[in-house]
C-alpha cells in the first residue's frame, strides 16, 4: 500500500511540475494589446445623465443668481435664457443685446442695507411635458433664501439651445403649493 500512495503521490507531483511548466510557457511578461472588437469598459450608472443634471443645475443657478442680485447681472440672465424667453423677442427675435435694454431697470436696483448673502439650491430635475406655450424639456425647482428669511420658490423650465440648457420658463411658486415638495410640473403645465 505504500508504493501505491508513493505512485500516486509522485504522479500528482509530476502533474503539477507539468501544469505549472505549461502556464509558464503560455503567459508573458508583455500586456495584452487591446483588441479593436471588444469595446471599452464602462462605469457603472449613466455619466451622460449625471454631466447633463450638473449642466442643467448650473444654468438654472446661474438664471437666479443673475436675476436676483441687487442689482441684477442683466447680461448673465438674458444669456441664460431662450431667445423666446427674452422681452425683445417680438421686437429682434431675442438678442442678448435687445434683452439687456429692455431689462434696464433691474440693473438701478440697490442692495438692502446689511442683507444676508442670497442662497440657492436647485433640486428636483424632472422631464417636463410641452405646455400651450413652451416646448418639453426639463423642470427643476430653485429655493433662494437668505440667512433669518424665509425660502422662497420658482419653477423653472430649461430647453437645449444652440448646445447649452437655457430657462425657458420661470414661474413662481405660490403659498397654494406649500404642501407640495415637489410642485414642478403642475407649476409649469398650469401656468405655461
Amino acid at each position: 500500500m505504500r508504493h501505491r500512495t508513493a505512485v500516486v503521490r509522485a504522479a500528482c507531483l509530476a502533474a503539477t511540475v507539468l501544469t505549472t511548466a505549461a502556464l509558464s510557457a503560455c503567459g508573458s511578461s508583455e500586456p495584452a494589446a487591446p483588441r479593436e472588437d471588444r469595446a471599452a469598459p464602462q462605469p457603472f450608472g449613466s455619466p451622460t445623465t449625471v454631466s447633463e443634471d450638473v449642466r442643467i443645475t448650473a444654468a438654472a443657478e446661474g438664471f437666479m443668481k443673475a436675476w436676483m442680485l441687487d442689482p441684477a447681472d442683466v447680461k448673465a440672465m438674458c444669456e441664460h435664457e431662450t431667445k423666446a424667453a427674452r422681452p425683445n423677442f417680438g421686437d429682434d427675435g431675442g438678442t442678448v443685446d435687445g434683452c439687456i435694454a429692455a431689462r434696464k431697470s433691474l440693473t438701478e436696483r440697490t442692495p438692502e442695507p446689511g442683507a444676508a448673502p442670497l442662497r440657492f439650491t436647485i433640486d428636483h430635475i424632472q422631464d417636463v411635458k410641452a405646455s400651450r406655450k413652451h416646448p418639453a424639456g426639463k423642470g427643476v425647482l430653485a429655493t433662494g433664501q437668505r440667512d433669518g428669511g424665509k425660502p422662497f420658490r420658482y419653477a423653472l423650465r430649461l430647453i437645449l439651445e444652440d448646445g447649452q440648457w437655457r430657462v425657458e420658463q420661470d414661474e413662481n411658486v405660490r403659498s397654494r403649493y406649500n404642501h407640495t415638495a415637489d410642485p414642478v410640473a403642475d407649476v409649469l403645465w398650469s401656468m405655461g
